[in-house]
């Protein structure tokens, strides 16, 4: 079970949901490439791993999901700091 599960339901479609998703993401590389190395789509579903981190961010045309497993003592302390930036990211981007 991954330590950071997130869901949005959305009315974009699946090619502009996407797209969201994949600016999202580039977004977080770009600010913090420290700590994100590596972002790779198969289909619908990108897969993001870093220094305390492996995620899977999945679009469908109705919905968005994020789990993530974090790795190590510091990064399960940061949980809550960590949930609460994805959590502002996937409001901005896919608004209720």
């Amino acid at each position: 079970m991954a330590d950071i599960s997130l869901s949005r339901n959305h009315s974009f479609g699946l090619d502009d949901a996407k797209s969201k998703l994949e600016t999202l993401l580039a977004g977080f590389k770009e600010r913090k490439p420290d700590l994100v190395q590596d972002v790779s789509w198969a289909g619908n579903t990108a897969t993001a791993s870093g220094k305390f981190f492996k995620g899977a961010f999945t679009v469908t045309d109705s919905n968005v999901s994020v789990d993530v497993d974090l790795i190590g003592f510091a990064a399960k302390m940061a949980k809550g700091m960590v949930k609460e930036q994805l959590t502002k990211q996937l409001d901005r981007e896919f608004p209720a």
